[in-house]
């Protein structure tokens, strides 16, 4: 999985440019409420072909979250 693809994902639901999202950048930060996040992390288990557990999404706060925790499953 790259950032690039990651951060077209977000972008789709986020109020920013997919060029504008770091891995740093905190979700909320980029305009996502946990709905959006939910949604978010949805579209990534359909992109990649995954499944996110459920007690790991509490722990989802910035993109960089997001990578390491998909690059675990």
């Amino acid at each position: 999985m790259s950032l690039d693809k990651v951060t077209e994902i977000i972008a789709k639901f986020a109020k920013c440019r997919a060029e504008d999202i770091k891995p740093e950048s905190e979700l909320a930060a980029l305009g996502l409420t946990s709905l959006d996040t939910i949604t978010v992390l949805f579209e990534f288990e359909e992109a990649f072909d995954i499944e996110i557990p459920n007690e790991v999404i509490p722990s989802i706060v910035t993109v960089r979250d997001i990578l390491e925790k998909m690059s675990a499953i």
